[in-house]
């Protein structure tokens, strides 16, 4: 039995970082958690030729598609990525030269026959929202926030949407399995927990004390998570104070301490299970590195 739509959950977005005749490539898909809305509004145009007196043919032009998504929050992590901005020391910088990558956005959707559609719009861009804010009152009026965009054809093969449904006849269980492994449906669903290594090495000895602490991940982790609950550096059991940034492939964060280390102490640099990859596996256990400073 047929059934119409009633729900909307997983919204993913996935960097598109290669779109030409010849090669298309996406990063891997990240989960916004809080979906409330989606709405897509395809822009299309139809003409019709008439000769000898009649209608003789017709023909349809697809335009600019526009998508409103409305979540519970906008973290952040999420704007920068979506909006080409930078996160530095906790605090997100919105510059006038930002330049919104090309991306794609993904969700499934219940329907009321207990089966769920499966979407892809494989190629846009979102504007910087508007934000607005009221004051608490009597009654509780939610503000959820919501982002625009514009959407068109790829270079590649000229599609602009995907999608599939459970109760379509030739639909397969390992296609809602892995819809949000990649784009095109050809990856694999990540379980795998990331690995660090650190830098001083652990027990290592005679480290200058104007020295930084710099963790490299095998793969890209969640800009959120680089926090100083997460990433820290102890000197006898007190902390350092310092700044936390992570790079532009989200695989290097760098602890740079504010003033020098104490000279032939031995420090210790932690990062915590709180850590997450894009794909939201947690660090499999505490990263603790000792190293001993010192003097120049």
């Amino acid at each position: 039995m047929a059934g119409t739509i009633i729900g909307l959950k997983n919204l993913y977005y996935a960097i598109l970082t290669t779109d030409t005749a010849s090669a298309l490539t996406y990063e891997t898909p990240v989960r916004i958690v809080g979906a409330i809305e989606a709405k897509i509004n395809p822009n299309a145009s139809m003409d019709t030729l008439f000769a000898d007196d009649g209608p003789m043919d017709t023909i349809s032009t697809l335009g600019k598609i526009e998508v409103e998504i409305k979540q519970s929050d906008l973290p952040m992590d999420v704007l920068a990525a979506l909006l080409g901005h930078s996160i530095s020391g906790g605090v997100l910088i919105k510059k006038a030269s930002d330049v919104p990558p090309w991306i794609a956005i993904g969700f499934q959707s219940l329907k009321s026959n207990g089966y769920y559609k499966y979407i892809w719009l494989t190629k846009g861009k979102f504007s910087v929202p508007e934000q607005s804010f009221e004051t608490k009152g009597e009654s509780i009026n939610f503000q959820p926030p919501s982002i625009k965009g514009n959407f068109v054809k790829r270079e590649f093969d000229q599609e602009w949407m995907r999608e599939t449904e459970e109760d379509y006849v030739d639909y397969t269980a390992s296609i809602g399995t892995n819809w949000f492994a990649s784009v095109d449906g050809t990856g694999t669903v990540d379980t795998v927990a990331p690995t660090v290594t650190v830098v001083p090495a652990d027990e290592a000895g005679s480290i200058a004390i104007n020295a930084s602490v710099v963790w490299t991940f095998n793969e890209a982790i969640k800009s959120s998570c680089v926090t100083a609950g997460n990433f820290f550096l102890l000197a006898g059991g007190a902390p350092i104070a310092g700044a936390l940034s992570i790079d532009t492939t989200k695989k290097i964060v760098t602890f740079d301490p504010t003033a020098n280390l104490a000279n032939s102490v031995e420090h210790t640099a932690i990062v915590t299970t709180g850590v997450q990859d894009l794909a939201g596996n947690a660090l499999a256990a505490e990263s603790i590195t000792t190293f001993t400073t010192v003097g120049l």
